[in-house]
């Protein structure tokens, strides 16, 4: 995902769906399975829908091409992916 933010202000339309579909495409079962460990009401589930929302909207400013707002939805799902390590990861 690091990656993103240089593709998506170049302009590499190509490369950034690569991320989408390649290392990205497996996070929603990741993040599926990680959410069966959370602790029950901690959002994690509520979060990895949230994430995968906020990828979807990437890619669909992909298809605009549309750099202002595939970097808006980036920087959303990077803050939520991180909330959400922290909540499954938390024995709480």
């Amino acid at each position: 995902m690091k990656d993103l933010p240089t593709y998506i202000e170049s302009k590499q339309w190509n490369s950034v769906l690569g991320v989408l579909t390649g290392p990205m495409g497996s996070l929603s079962s990741n993040m599926n399975e990680l959410t069966k460990n959370a602790a029950d009401g901690n959002g994690a589930k509520k979060l990895s829908v949230d994430v995968r929302n906020d990828l979807y909207a990437i890619a669909g400013a992909v298809d605009r091409k549309n750099p202002k707002d595939a970097m808006a939805a980036y920087e959303k799902a990077v803050v939520k992916l991180e909330t959400f390590v922290t909540l499954v990861s938390s024995k709480s």
